[in-house]
């Protein structure tokens, strides 16, 4: 599965590939990366040279330190940035906005209420299709309107999840 991180104001495109490769945007390079004290510390190795790399994650956002310099990483694989790209398009900035289910699944939660002020890339659902968690998020800023789902729904592709206006 191919993955495009967002660093700052630039955009990686990254295919993990066998033998310890990766191509970046096209470039390939030998990485071995290895926790060290199991648990937020790594050692990473890319075309022979070393770090000791920070890394917290909190969703599709890690923050990673490397040689005292803090960065925001935005991770998403293919799927995922397709999902949000559709739902971006779809969004208009005023006005009501339907978020529909891009694929059928299960509801796995709603952190959300009626009323509730959201952010543009607020998660508004998380939705399991073929066993992985997809968090829907909001292409647009808005007040929610409707919850048509609960946690433990099934839903099928097109489906209203949320209202927003």
């Amino acid at each position: 599965m191919n993955y495009t991180c967002v660093v700052g104001e630039t955009v990686y495109e990254i295919r993990p590939g066998t033998n310890q490769t990766v191509e970046v945007n096209g470039e390939p390079h030998r990485v071995d990366f290895q926790t060290i004290d199991a648990g937020a510390l790594y050692s990473l190795l890319v075309d022979n040279r070393s770090w000791q790399v920070l890394v917290e994650r909190d969703g599709d956002e890690y923050r990673v330190s490397i040689d005292g310099e803090l960065y925001g990483v935005n991770v998403q694989d293919e799927r995922s940035r397709k999902i949000q790209k559709a739902l971006t398009r779809a969004a208009k900035e005023t006005g009501e906005f339907v978020l529909r289910a891009p694929m059928p699944g299960l509801v796995r939660g709603v952190p959300l209420h009626i009323g509730q002020e959201v952010e543009k890339g607020q998660g508004l659902v998380i939705l399991e299709a073929m066993k992985m968690e997809n968090e829907l998020r909001s292409p647009r800023v808005g007040v929610v309107r409707d919850i048509h789902v609960k946690p433990g729904d099934a839903v099928e592709l097109g489906q209203a999840l949320i209202v927003l206006h």
